[in-house]
């Protein structure tokens, strides 16, 4: 089976998607039933089996629109010319859109990882909801088949954009094993020193960073064991309206940026908590990272975060510094807080990229 991916995305640091792209075709590539060829603008040396990897352009030294324009023209419509033939091709949008050249005779599924950028257009910068909102339809009209990465997701796609629930196949994250076995790996010096509470996402709306702040300075300020906690935050997005206000970080709390894959799960095992109580997800992958790490998590009701911790984890209302700081002091009470470690390592176990990779070329064969 021949797979077309624009995998471009690995060209930078890995997140959301790219974790998905990443392990979703190194799992692709291990069960010796799908070739695939990854358009990007650069070299990725994945060096996988049965991965060709096409450089149709190079990304040039660009700034501003002329690099957001040079972006749209290489995914919408060169990147796909380069590998288009006379036969018909399978396209995966992996990153949730599909190009404008696809031919009448091309197959395509695509992956939804969530809507967002519909349901809570506050949470997203202008750019953003104008971009998505003009690929979108094409997306909607054009997509043979739709991976939806939850049911909540799949239910969004249903509600919001009239997907018939026959052409969506849910396909569930899988797990990085790097993450069942975190003391092997190495360390981030932030975890050295006083105890913590683990946060991700950097400072964004849409991961509800200043309410999180919130919520664990007044945690933090009832005193006692408390106050000798720190709050460490990964991730690179910065806020504007937070910076714009010259807001500054309470005491005890850290931005550490972007934390390399070898760091994180030594970050995340030696937490006492994860804090993740986003205001939308449409997986939430960080959340059964924490749990194969052995910290204990605490997420929002909203979302599909409640589906996605499965009953091993404390749920908040995002929306309210209150519950979350309650749901905080909940975690760290010692019986409880090894209650969730428990759940936590077992409802991870559902998570296989192996068995991610047997439903995604399913939905390939039912596309074809």
């Amino acid at each position: 089976m021949q797979v077309v991916v624009n995998a471009r995305h690995l060209t930078g640091p890995r997140t959301g998607i790219e974790v998905y792209m990443e392990q979703l075709l190194a799992a692709l590539s291990r069960s010796g039933e799908v070739e695939i060829t990854a358009l990007s603008w650069a070299p990725l040396n994945l060096g996988l089996p049965r991965v060709r990897e096409v450089v149709p352009a190079r990304r040039p030294e660009l700034g501003g629109l002329r690099a957001t324009a040079w972006k749209l023209w290489f995914d919408q419509w060169y990147s796909l010319r380069a590998v288009a033939d006379k036969s018909s091709l399978l396209v995966h949008g992996m990153d949730g859109f599909l190009p404008y050249s696809l031919r009448s005779r091309d197959r395509s599924i695509v992956t939804i990882h969530d809507l967002g950028w519909q349901v809570h257009p506050e949470l997203y910068d202008k750019r953003l909801r104008l971009m998505y909102g003009g690929l979108f339809p094409w997306v909607r009209r054009r997509a043979d088949r739709f991976i939806a990465v939850s049911r909540y997701t799949a239910d969004d796609l249903v509600r919001r954009a009239g997907i018939p629930v026959s052409k969506i196949d849910v396909v569930y994250h899988g797990l990085d094993p790097v993450f069942a076995a975190p003391t092997q790996q190495q360390p981030h010096p932030a975890a050295a020193g006083a105890p913590y509470v683990l946060a991700v996402g950097g400072v964004s709306p849409r991961k509800n960073t200043r309410r999180l702040i919130a919520a664990f300075t007044e945690w933090r300020s009832r005193g006692g064991p408390r106050a000798a906690y720190r709050l460490l935050i990964t991730g690179t997005s910065i806020d504007r309206e937070f910076t714009e206000n010259g807001a500054k970080l309470p005491d005890g709390v850290s931005l550490l940026g972007y934390v390399d894959k070898a760091e994180l799960p030594g970050l995340y095992a030696n937490a006492s908590v994860f804090l993740y109580p986003g205001i939308y997800e449409g997986f939430g992958l960080p959340i059964i990272e924490a749990m194969a790490s052995g910290t204990a998590v605490v997420t929002s009701r909203t979302g599909a975060a409640p589906e996605i911790a499965g009953g091993a984890a404390i749920l908040v209302d995002p929306f309210d510094v209150k519950s979350i700081e309650d749901g905080l002091e909940r975690a760290m009470n010692n019986d409880e807080m090894d209650r969730l470690q428990v759940l936590g390592r077992e409802r991870v176990r559902q998570f296989e990229w192996a068995r991610a990779a047997q439903a995604t070329i399913d939905a390939y064969r039912r596309t074809l």
